[in-house]
């Protein structure tokens, strides 16, 4: 499983403006509950709130990459955000996040899940890919970026 199987440009958000870590996640939950038609918008958020409240998915270098597992859904969803100013997220390296990616799967997908968290990781390690998706003009250009760096780092 690569990212664009679960990440098209419909479900990249440009420049935010959340005036902190809830309002994003509570946002960010909203809408991939909207974008994939998932019932269960307030489910989610309590997921994704709940597991950041056991620790941070703030990865460091501005990102995080929260996650969760829900009941109900039937394969691994993906969102990505990039913030126009980066907000206190209790990054690893305390820095602020800029870019997001959110994620939840059902209980019985932990190898995509798995997966797909090692893939971002290690495409964002890069700081090329990290400035060019800060710069990248439009959801389908920050897709796009997204899809070579994953071609070029990822096996």
């Amino acid at each position: 499983m690569k990212i664009h199987d679960v990440l098209d440009k419909n479900g990249i958000l440009i420049d935010l403006t959340p005036k902190d870590k809830s309002e994003l996640l509570s946002t960010m939950g909203g809408y991939i509950a909207s974008l994939y038609e998932i019932r269960s918008a307030d489910t989610i958020i309590q997921k994704i709130l709940s597991r950041e409240s056991e620790m941070s998915t703030g990865i460091g270098y501005g990102i995080a990459i929260p996650h969760g597992r829900v009941e109900g859904i039937d394969r691994l969803h993906m969102i990505a955000a990039r913030l126009k100013h980066g907000i206190e997220f209790e990054a690893i390296d305390e820095q602020p996040v800029s870019l997001i990616f959110m994620m939840i799967s059902p209980p019985n997908t932990s190898a995509d899940h798995t997966h797909i968290l090692s893939s971002l990781s290690r495409v964002m390690s890069y700081e090329e890919v990290r400035n060019d998706l800060m710069e990248a003009a439009s959801a389908q250009e920050f897709l796009s970026i997204l899809i070579n760096a994953e071609s070029k780092y990822v096996e």
